[in-house]
């Protein structure tokens, strides 16, 4: 899978903020985290059109007995550009159909705030690139 790579921390470093986790989930450093109700996250899987509250800011092993993980929320990350796609500065962009990648938002994106970065460099397909975090704003 592909993470994302939190290149610096804004905010009160980060402004990390705590969501439920199911024991039994696996979540890797860097993910992209995908809100359900009620305040409980999981891994981005490769699902479009869904809300992305955070990059995971630990490692989360499934069955440990941990039932919350850290989301960082306020940040600059670098991340994967979606096969086929591609990024300007200042595009904003949404998760892709494959997990943990970024492709070019829409404007109903925008609408329902799924956006999840605003572009701070060109980027080609399959490319990494830097994005200013616009997670749930």
């Amino acid at each position: 899978m592909v993470q994302a790579y939190i290149w610096r921390l804004l905010g009160n470093k980060g402004d990390r903020v705590p969501f439920k986790v199911a024991d039994a989930s696996a979540i890797a450093l860097g993910d992209f985290l995908e809100l359900a109700d009620p305040m409980t996250v999981t891994a981005h899987a490769g699902n479009v059109d869904t809300p992305i509250v955070g990059i995971a800011a630990h490692e989360k092993v499934a069955n440990d007995g941990h039932v919350f993980i850290t989301a960082i929320t306020n940040c600059i990350f670098k991340a994967t550009i979606l096969a086929g796609g591609s990024c300007t500065i200042g595009d904003n962009v949404s998760m892709g159909n494959a997990a943990g990648e970024v492709n070019l938002s829409s404007s109903l994106d925008d609408e329902k705030g799924w956006a999840v970065g605003k572009a701070y460099e060109d980027g080609a397909a399959g490319h990494t690139a830097l994005f200013r975090s616009l997670f749930m704003r």
